[in-house]
């Protein structure tokens, strides 16, 4: 969360899958729900959470089946922008990827066909009371088929709630079959320029204003970025199993230069930041590794550290 200045302990928000609101700071935890979610009631409907973002004293919430709302405590408001929503697909599942450094918040919509028009149910044209089981599996595949072949479509938009600006997205992403596509993240470099990066090789070079061009070679195209930041005047990748420095046009491998002291022995970034001037390079197994002017260092995470009680939901012990 935004601090006044950089003295103290940050604060932090967390979002749970059902709409219960964490909020960590020195001072300890406190917990809310969002009205009308199954936080609140199980009778509410079910939807799943993505992400949290402040938004002044407000939070800003995004999640399946249309949900993007702006809000705290009992007082919430729809903010989300209102693509077309054509037969088959169901209304956008919400994503915030985060801000740049001009405050601008980057947010993506995507919209998959809805299974109830692929149903074989009374009512439907091709049902009939009468049907043979073999004649009823074959349709029921045959509907599958059909709905496996629309493409998922993913949005991008630029701005604050309620101001919201449409990019273009490069089509293998935007329109992307088969469905696994996805946009992760955006940096900012400091200056005029934001980074868009994602699936398939996905390097957007731009800013919310002028609009993004897609920069990334066709030879990274295999490659799944979910993480950057940008370092030094480098734009610096990860996926789930390498780190890349991009040179404006290609990712070129950038592994620590250590001698990995326990399994796995290969790095599998789980995040990357930097802080006072220096590359952090978190890994799933259990240790982290820091990059500046003195080169590499690797370091060990402390096994107890991933076996605290969580402490939120009044000590009850792991989620």
């Amino acid at each position: 969360m935004p601090q006044a200045d950089d003295v103290g302990e940050p604060s932090y928000v967390t979002l749970s899958l059902n709409g219960d609101i964490y909020v960590i700071s020195p001072k300890g935890a406190e917990h809310s729900v969002i009205p009308g979610t199954q936080a609140e009631s199980d009778e509410a409907p079910e939807i799943l959470f993505t992400s949290i973002l402040p938004v002044g004293d407000q939070w800003l919430v995004a999640g399946g089946e249309g949900f993007l709302k702006l809000g705290k405590d009992k007082s919430w408001q729809d903010v989300s922008p209102s693509p077309p929503t054509e037969y088959p697909y169901k209304v956008p599942d919400w994503t915030i990827l985060g801000t740049n450094q001009n405050g601008d918040i980057f947010i993506v919509g995507t919209q998959a066909a809805n299974a109830r028009h692929f149903n074989l149910y009374p009512g439907h044209p091709l049902y009939r009371k009468d049907m043979p089981d073999e004649e009823r599996f074959e349709l029921k595949k045959k509907l599958y088929a059909e709905m496996d072949s629309y493409p998922r479509l993913k949005t991008l938009f630029t701005g604050r709630p309620g101001a919201w600006k449409q990019q273009v997205l490069p089509d293998r992403i935007a329109r992307s079959l088969p469905a696994y596509s996805y946009v992760a993240d955006v940096e900012s470099d400091g200056g005029e320029a934001d980074y868009v990066i994602g699936s398939d090789g996905l390097v957007m070079k731009g800013n919310p204003q002028a609009g993004f061009t897609d920069i990334s070679s066709i030879a990274d195209r295999e490659k799944n970025f979910k993480d950057g930041v940008c370092w030094r005047n480098e734009l610096i990748l990860a996926t789930g199993t390498e780190l890349f420095r991009f040179d404006g046009h290609l990712a070129k491998p950038f592994a620590p230069k250590v001698k990995m002291r326990s399994a796995p022995f290969v790095l599998q970034p789980s995040a990357i930041f930097v802080q006072n001037d220096k590359l952090y390079v978190f890994d799933y197994g259990l240790r982290y590794y820091t990059f500046d002017d003195q080169g590499w260092n690797q370091y060990d995470i402390p096994k107890e550290l991933s076996q605290r009680p969580f402490k939120g939901g009044g000590g009850k012990g792991p989620p």
